[in-house]
């Protein structure tokens, strides 16, 4: 009888690296994906019509490398991070896909791990991220854990179900001999808000992907943000608990350029004024999925999705669309708040 080894491939990874003027650093990313232990992936670059020669440079290094499983495509513009996702996308095919900033870098076994989670033997899900390590622009380390990422840090989190680590990768890719004792934490998609790492600490499945990167959102960048969220929507995330990567703060991040100071990162106010305008894309999104999510989920699934949507961006609560939407527990608060808002506004303490 044939060995399991030959009976199974395992999947290819899309790799997308998204440059916009960061020649400084972008090589760093690309020979992080060489050095993967998990080698079944093809590498699409994309520059984002940079300003600092980055898109010649990297020619000329994927030259010297000479590895054909390394493409650039060089936009002839800056149309924003979303522009640059949907073009490396394209590319290709593979069942799952990995975007990696041009400014981070991955360790060895990002992908390795990240496969072995996917393919557990408890919960599928549309999306992983795992844990990195915070450094500055030379790679000195500032912090060993993104505190946002939603992982086991004091005992058991109620929404979240731990998953034992899968062992398909040593049966049948024994090379690979990747093992971890991290947990892994499934979150279903009912569990709301931000629960990830940033871009590049994730892997999303193909089909639960593509519908979300078609649609026409307004806004340009924060793309992490509305694909990890949407697409979290269908099949729930695997939260990883090891570190896999490096985020560099080198003081010109789109969404952060103060120094680090322990807890969260601190995000610029230009990122925090565009946080209204990602959650307008992504009420835009629930809205007109919302049949689809309710057939997947249940039928009080996007009222809930809903009502927390407007807790967290309450300029939203005005939108008439989102009422038919609620069940009477959520139509009844929904109600409540924005009675109280619009008194608020009314005496003076509520902008419009």
């Amino acid at each position: 009888m044939p060995s399991t080894s030959a009976l199974i491939e395992l999947p290819r990874v899309g790799v997308v690296i998204t440059c916009h003027n960061y020649r400084t650093y972008v090589e760093d990313a690309i020979r992080s994906v060489l050095a993967q232990t998990y080698q079944k992936w093809d590498c699409v670059i994309v520059d984002d019509g940079s300003s600092d020669g980055s898109a010649e440079h990297i020619s000329q290094l994927l030259e010297t490398i000479g590895d054909p499983r390394l493409r650039l495509v060089v936009r002839p513009q800056n149309g924003g991070q979303l522009a640059s996702f949907r073009d490396g996308f394209a590319m290709g095919d593979q069942p799952f896909v990995a975007f990696l900033d041009a400014d981070d870098v991955w360790l060895p076994n990002f992908l390795a791990a990240h496969l072995s989670a996917h393919l557990n033997a408890k919960h599928s899900a549309s999306l992983s991220s795992s844990d990195v390590l915070l450094v500055d622009r030379d790679r000195v380390v500032l912090s060993g854990t993104y505190v946002a990422l939603r992982k086991p840090r004091s005992g058991q989190d109620p929404l979240g179900v731990a998953v034992p680590p899968a062992n398909w990768l040593v049966v049948v890719a024994p090379e690979i001999a990747y093992s971890s004792e991290y947990p892994i934490t499934y979150f279903a998609p009912k569990t709301y808000g931000w629960i990830w790492a940033p871009t590049s600490s994730m892997v999303f499945r193909r089909g639960a992907l593509e519908p979300v990167l078609a649609f026409p959102f307004k806004t340009r960048t924060g793309t992490d943000y509305l694909a990890a969220t949407c697409a979290h929507l269908v099949a729930g995330s695997l939260l990883l608990s090891e570190c896999l990567g490096l985020y560099r703060l080198h003081g010109a991040n789109i969404s952060t350029n103060s120094p680090y100071e322990g807890g969260h990162v601190e995000h610029t106010s230009a990122n925090r004024a565009k946080q209204l305008d990602l959650g307008a894309d992504v009420l835009e999104y629930v809205l007109a999925n919302a049949t689809r999510l309710g057939e997947i989920n249940g039928r009080r699934f996007v009222s809930g999705i809903l009502a927390h949507h407007v807790r967290r961006f309450g300029h939203l609560m005005d939108d008439p669309r989102i009422v038919p939407l609620l069940d009477h527990k959520n139509r009844w608060r929904w109600r409540r708040k924005r009675l109280g808002r619009m008194l608020r506004r009314l005496f003076g303490k509520v902008a419009d």
